[in-house]
């Protein structure tokens, strides 16, 4: 039975978003909407005409142009040839966000995906290269309170089952740019899927040792700024892109012409290809009374991307008094629909060294690690008092143990380890307040650093889940109780302090008489999660000594 006002009827849609970029025999420009426009009239000679078929949008997308039926009888398009189409808007508009072009399937009643659709600087036309004129067309744009939902993905990653159907652009960490230009790196294979759009990342950065000298040496030079546009437009074509994110971190403030005129000739090349550019860019750092952008100028390639992701802020110390300055400044130079923010699942953690970043389950590990203080002799002897200690909570020790940070707005915690340390860790808690600055500022969107399915991360899609749905961030505190260590008593024996016992990061065991070896068990929780690390330990007559084992933590959902 026919699925009429559906989308993605008979399946396939993105294999056909996928082939955009697909080098044939040539490309076909169909500018019919410039003759539609003079001729007007009832009768149709123009390569497309309007169409009444499929005139019902699926659910939660919404027309932005008429429909369009290809014109057989007037435009002949040889077999095999791309076609650089464009359509007039109903409206003019400077929103790009989530505009795409969609084929009708009158077999099936539905609407396909074939491709995102390209704004026109004037906000009047939209345009794409498709792989051949479709018998009917129209754009439409996908509704989400949330606008751009963006997923990054390491190689080969999987998506997280909560970032499937929500998602409008999907980003793979792919590529990497060569000395001589080139591109090196292998595609992953994304599942089908029209939900989203598919633009893999061409990235480099500190982290990645050597790329930041290469990516210096092709910006320094004309001549090899035009070869390494040429080989990602190249690239983009064989691999059958519809799009490309260009992520190079960390670069010098001075080359900060040079990066915009890369990102300047690349754009322009891209979109005569009907194709996209995104970026990722490091944010800029308040100093002092003024922003420094460093080596990006965001009004200039803000002329070029049609997506740029502010990757995230780390120091989590100073995010809430210096990012709504930051935010603030970078929507005075760039289109606000254009701007999306970036959230992350890993946890920061600050040392007198700099910033690192961390999975939730390093972090927790971190915290519920347990020692036995035996005294000099290292002796547990039966009917005995024993001090177990979270050596990384122990507030005794003057650690902060496990709280909201309500300058951070997050949990976190302090220890000492060569010098004191601070771990925030990323949550629903923690996530919620930095969508409050997308709402605040009317951002293009959000984008999440690590998508993938990683159980050892935090599942922060269920603070991003609500937000897409109705573009509102939910801000909560965690209740304080939760973050509360608890104690599981052994099997023999007891603690002092009964069931408050151990709050402040240690407690005290008064050991059987009975010789043999214990569990002892530490319970930990972010606010969402709880976290369990255990110590053995073996309790001898007295006049043993006692060895003291322990082992690792494991996670459970609270």
């Amino acid at each position: 039975m026919p699925n009429r006002g559906g989308l993605y009827g008979g399946g396939g849609g993105y294999r056909r978003l996928v082939t955009l970029g697909a080098v044939v025999l040539g490309v076909v420009v169909l500018g019919w909407f410039l003759l539609t426009r003079m001729l007007g009239g009832d009768s149709c000679t123009t390569s497309y005409c309007p169409s009444g078929k499929g005139s019902d949008a699926p659910e939660g997308y919404t027309f932005v142009s008429k429909v369009y039926e290809f014109n057989a009888e007037q435009t002949a398009v040889p077999p095999g040839t791309e076609a650089r189409v464009s359509l007039p808007l109903l409206d003019a508009t400077t929103d790009g966000r989530n505009l795409a072009f969609y084929r009708f399937v009158e077999t099936t009643g539905a609407w396909e995906p074939l491709g995102p659709a390209l704004l026109d600087a004037g906000g009047e036309t939209v345009s794409a290269t498709l792989p051949e004129p479709p018998p009917v067309i129209a754009v439409m744009r996908r509704l989400l309170p949330a606008g751009h939902v963006v997923a990054y993905l390491p190689h080969n990653g999987t998506l997280h089952p909560e970032a499937q159907g929500r998602i409008t652009v999907l980003h793979s960490f792919d590529f990497t740019p060569s000395s001589d230009g080139t591109i090196a790196g292998e595609l992953t294979p994304v599942a089908a899927s029209g939900d989203f759009a598919f633009y893999p990342v061409i990235s480099a950065g500190a982290s990645q040792r050597g790329s930041i000298p290469i990516v210096s040496n092709i910006l320094a030079d004309g001549q090899n700024r035009s070869r390494h546009v040429q080989e990602i437009v190249r690239l983009v074509a064989e691999r059958q892109l519809g799009g490309i994110d260009i992520a190079y971190l960390d670069l010098a403030p001075d080359q900060r012409t040079s990066f915009s005129l890369f990102v300047s000739e690349l754009g322009q090349a891209l979109r005569a290809n009907g194709k996209v550019l995104t970026l990722t860019l490091p944010p800029p750092m308040k100093v002092q009374d003024r922003i420094d952008e460093g080596a990006y100028d965001w009004q200039e390639l803000g002329k070029s991307a049609d997506i740029l992701k502010i990757w995230p802020y780390r120091d989590q110390s100073t995010y809430r008094r210096d990012m709504p300055a930051i935010i603030e400044h970078l929507t005075t130079r760039v289109e606000v629909s254009k701007l999306v923010l970036t959230v992350t699942p890993y946890a920061t953690e600050k040392t007198i060294e700099g910033l690192s970043t961390m999975t939730l389950a390093h972090a927790m590990s971190i915290a519920t690690r347990l020692d036995v203080q035996t005294g000099s002799d290292q002796k547990i002897e039966a009917g005995s008092n024993v001090l177990i200690v979270a050596t990384n909570i122990d507030r005794d020790e003057n650690l902060s143990g496990v709280l909201w940070d309500a300058r951070a707005a997050s949990v976190g915690f302090t220890y000492k380890s060569d010098g004191p340390r601070t771990v925030w860790i990323e949550n629903f808690f923690s996530i919620g307040f930095k969508l409050e600055y997308i709402y605040r500022h009317k951002l293009g969107g959000v984008a999440v650093e690590d998508a993938s399915d990683n159980v050892y991360l935090g599942n922060i899609w269920t603070a991003l889940v609500p937000f897409i749905a109705s573009g509102q961030p939910i801000l909560m505190q965690p209740n304080p109780s939760d973050l509360v260590p608890f104690w599981k008593p052994p099997e023999k024996g007891s603690y002092d302090g009964g069931e408050r016992a151990g709050q402040r990061g240690s407690v005290r065991w008064a050991t059987p008489t009975e010789p043999g070896t214990y569990t002892i068990s530490l319970r930990l929780s972010d606010g969402v999660n709880f976290f369990e690390n255990e110590i053995t330990v073996t309790v001898e007559a007295r006049s043993n000594r006692a060895p003291v084992e322990s082992s690792t933590p494991t996670q459970g959902t609270g």
